[in-house]
């Protein structure tokens, strides 16, 4: 049985849905990506990861959008993971969740991995929450970002930082439309690049968005749901849901 029935299964008796993690591995896979900034929080707040983790994000989009902190100031004084919990659910949506997970000093640099055409690093954005600075660093493509690490470029991000590594699924998906007609990387590259993610770093949290809207439609995040479980060597009978974490 392939990995994503199980998840449509076992989310049949959550009132979560598909929200469950490996505790063995800290990893965390979610339907909506919006979900991140609450693992994010959790992970914190259990010393998975300290304050002003690293993150690497690996997504087809940059999921930058900052307007949830204009529309919702409370953010910053939110300190129980159920008020988080509920908080995520009412504001937080697929493209807004990592600036107030930046704001809160939860994350702190960033590395895009993304091709989507706007930028991340623009000066509006530098100095966007008062007493940060926004900074990091973006390439488009797995080779560019093997080529940074290789030259020494990500080291001053990476050093004493707890690392995050925020996967997307659709990174695989070519399609810019994200219709029914997906039109994935060769399986070949997918695992070469799942490899690399997976060897380059000791990650202290992983957390995966399988967006099948954005993939094509379930069947395909199906397919390259089964090709991150291979790589990272996932027991799926050791699946647990995150209100039991």
């Amino acid at each position: 049985m392939h990995f994503l029935v199980i998840l449509t299964q076992w989310g049949e008796k959550m009132r979560d849905g598909n929200k469950i993690c490996f505790p063995d591995k800290n990893i965390y896979i979610m339907d909506n990506h919006k979900w991140a900034f609450y693992i994010w929080e959790l992970a914190r707040e259990k010393s998975i990861i300290n304050p002003n983790a690293t993150l690497i994000h690996v997504d087809a989009h940059l999921d930058d959008c900052p307007f949830v902190l204009q529309d919702n100031p409370e953010y910053l004084e939110i300190e129980e993971l159920s008020s988080l919990k509920r908080f995520t659910e009412n504001h937080i949506t697929y493209d807004t969740f990592i600036w107030p997970a930046f704001g809160r000093g939860t994350i702190d640099n960033i590395i895009y991995v993304s091709d989507f055409s706007s930028e991340p690093f623009e000066d509006w954005a530098t100095n966007y929450v008062k007493g940060r600075t926004y900074t990091g660093l973006r390439v488009r493509t797995m080779s560019k970002l093997q080529e940074i690490i290789e030259n020494g470029l990500v080291e001053s991000f990476v050093n004493d930082k707890s690392l995050i590594l925020n996967l997307d699924l659709d990174f695989f998906n070519e399609e810019n439309f994200h219709g029914r007609n997906p039109r994935l990387k060769p399986d070949e590259e997918v695992y070469n690049s799942l490899t690399y993610l997976k060897n380059v770093y000791n990650w202290d949290l992983i957390t995966v968005a399988i967006s099948p809207e954005c993939c094509g439609g379930e069947e395909p995040a199906q397919h390259l749901l089964d090709i991150f479980i291979d790589v990272f060597e996932i027991d799926i009978a050791k699946l647990i849901s995150w209100d039991i974490v």
